[in-house]
This record gives C-alpha cells, structure tokens and sequence, in this order.
C-alpha cells in the first residue's frame, strides 16, 4: 500500500468519525462525555503539542 492510499484512508476515516460525531450529537448523544472546560484544556494542550512538534521538525529537517 502506497503512502497515498493510506493518507486517502485515514482521511476518509477522521471524515467519517467526524459525520457520524455530528449525527449523533443532533440526535442528543455525546461521544465525548466531557465539560466544555475539559474540552478547551484538552484543545490548549493539543495545540501546545503540536505546534512545538512543528518547531521542532522545522528545526531539524
């Protein structure tokens, strides 16, 4: 399998996910039962992680 074909399919995987997130959440059930101050911590971190791994690379490479 080609690096395309897995980037194609991990794609339409997080696409997926994400649709049948927002179904769900119109038919009132939350996959992630979690607070909204949970949610922004977890988002804070992520970005922090990700951006410092983007330096890094970007340093290194």
């Amino acid at each position: 399998m080609t690096k395309e074909q897995i980037a194609v399919l991990v794609r339409t995987a997080v696409l997926f996910l994400a649709l049948l997130n927002q179904l769900l959440l119109v038919f009132g059930y939350s996959i992630l039962p979690i607070s909204e101050e949970e949610l922004s911590e977890f988002l804070s971190a992520l970005l922090t992680i990700l951006s410092s791994l983007w330096v890094w690379w970007g340093e290194n490479h």
